[in-house]
């Protein structure tokens, strides 16, 4: 596949990204769809409409539809069902808890039914040959992903960026094993999150809400899951995908556990998170941001570097 289409898959599904969030910035001021402070957790000037990850969601659909219509390839159709219809599911889960808050066992058993889903539809790991073990892998993989994406966005441009750099390295890792769709698909969501942080960078001016953070967590689960490092044995080929979304690993591990040496409830809400750590020593949002995507950065170099070693 030539490199260009990659290119066209980026800058596509950014432009695309960010000119249907512009306009759900409209529409959520119009609606009152907006996310304003509350002297706590949020600590913006201002109500910020939240529909950035409807927004989101429908330039991802539509860069992905064209990308199938166009190859016309029977994988292609096969990955609509298997990605882009459960992750649509799991963005409507988190919408209607943007608007009304879900009980966290119904949010956690309908992620985990559509993490079945996937798996059936071909989406899984094949680390053990064991098929009940793979698919408590597979599901554990999914479901943890989306929601450390959705515990990741706590700080303008955070989880945005954090798609942006992991996704790009999953499309060059695949463009390295010949994964050619798989690698257009980790482009367009790369291209996705891009449009979208032009207007979530300090200060945002829209959020994704759980909607955008599920929908991005969840694709960002599944290409990294589809990623084939052939000739590559365990453990090594198992350390790739983590090294490739690394920060959201590190980030709800670090909070898990120090919530629970706290005695607290781990999925709380709180400001406690690497990104709040480092703006408690003096640095900003955007240098917070920044200093967890050079680490990130890092981790995805070295995901890329030890894909070529073993290509």
């Amino acid at each position: 596949m030539s490199p260009w289409l990659y290119v066209a898959a980026f800058v596509g599904s950014g432009i695309l990204s960010a000119l249907l969030v512009k306009g759900s910035i409209w529409l959520a001021h119009w609606s009152g769809l907006t996310d304003g402070p509350d002297g706590g957790r949020k600590t913006q000037d201002r109500p910020i409409p939240k529909l950035g990850g409807i927004a989101v969601a429908i330039a991802f659909t539509l860069v992905f539809l064209t990308a199938v219509g166009v190859s016309g390839e029977i994988t292609a159709f096969q990955l609509l069902a298997s990605v882009l219809l459960p992750a649509l599911i799991v963005a409507g889960l988190g919408f209607i808890d943007d608007i009304r808050t879900l009980n966290p066992w119904i949010r956690l058993a309908a992620q985990t039914l559509l993490a079945l889903l996937v798996w059936f539809t071909g989406t899984q790991v094949g680390f053990f040959r064991i098929d009940w073990l793979d698919a408590a892998v597979t599901v554990l993989w999914i479901v943890g992903l989306t929601n450390a994406m959705n515990l990741l966005d706590n700080s303008d441009g955070l989880a945005a960026s954090t798609t942006l750099v992991a996704a790009l390295g999953t499309g060059i890792v695949a463009a390295i094993y010949g994964q050619y769709f798989v690698g257009a698909l980790s482009f367009a969501l790369a291209g996705t999150a891009a449009g979208f942080l032009w207007h979530n960078w300090a200060p945002a001016s829209v959020y994704l809400g759980d909607a955008g953070a599920y929908f991005l967590g969840f694709l960002l689960a599944i290409v990294t899951l589809r990623l084939r490092p052939v000739g590559i044995a365990l453990p090594w080929s198992a350390l790739i995908p983590i090294l490739l979304v690394f920060v959201p690993i590190l980030d709800t591990t670090f909070v898990v556990v120090r919530r629970l040496l706290e005695r607290r409830h781990p999925f709380t809400p709180g400001r406690d998170h690497l990104s709040h750590v480092l703006m408690d020593r003096g640095l900003s949002v955007g240098q917070a941001v920044g200093a967890l995507q050079l680490v990130l950065i890092v981790s995805v170099a070295g995901a890329v570097a030890l894909a070529w070693s073993f290509r």
